[in-house]
């Protein structure tokens, strides 16, 4: 998880995300077709307008309630108000997507159909997904749960446990597969190096 980042760092950092997705870079008319033709950009950035009209004085608590529920509406999906999104969010798809109170870090893919949240009114704690996760469609995490840095959580995936730095979570309840180990270094002797 990286320091606080400002709203418009966060947006950058989402921009750039969509544009390496395309593999291209971050132009003007990339900039100008991310605002008005790309629904999941324009989720992403609804939540980041909440983050910056909070911070008004009297209103921003009001107005960032107001773009909420707008942006529910309009996108059949929801970010919940107590969520900490880190920057680099990708949405190709808005659609069905439920995050509760989560601690997300930056540079999230977040397919469509998505549940986060607590298990039970019980959990005193929420989940935390790392930087560089992946997350699949129709993939349910749900509980104090930790996902690790550069996670897959496969399509349709129930995750109730944590998932290490780079491991995959596949099936229903998740199975757990560790990241692989490093591959053997250029050059030596790979069965030298599984004999060690």
């Amino acid at each position: 998880m990286t320091a606080l980042e400002t709203p418009l760092q966060k947006i950058k950092a989402d921009l750039r995300h969509y544009a390496s997705s395309e593999r291209r870079g971050v132009s003007t008319a990339f900039v100008f077709r991310m605002f008005l033709l790309t629904p999941g950009f324009q989720f992403v950035f609804a939540n980041r307008l909440q983050e910056i009209v909070v911070r008004i004085p009297v209103i921003g608590r009001l107005l960032r309630r107001i773009i909420w529920w707008a942006t529910c509406l309009i996108f059949s999906s929801e970010i919940a108000l107590a969520a900490k999104v880190g920057g680099g969010l990708y949405v190709p798809h808005p659609y069905g997507i439920v995050v509760g109170s989560a601690t997300i870090g930056r540079n999230l893919s977040l397919l469509q159909n998505v549940t986060i949240g607590h298990k039970s009114l019980d959990d005193v704690y929420d989940p935390v997904i790392e930087d560089d996760v992946q997350i699949s469609a129709g993939a349910v995490l749900l509980g104090p749960i930790t996902i690790g840095e550069g996670a897959v959580i496969g399509a349709n995936s129930v995750v109730l446990k944590d998932v290490p730095a780079g491991g995959l979570a596949i099936g229903i309840p998740a199975r757990i597969i560790p990241a692989a180990a490093p591959s053997v270094a250029a050059g030596a002797d790979p069965f030298v190096a599984s004999a060690l």
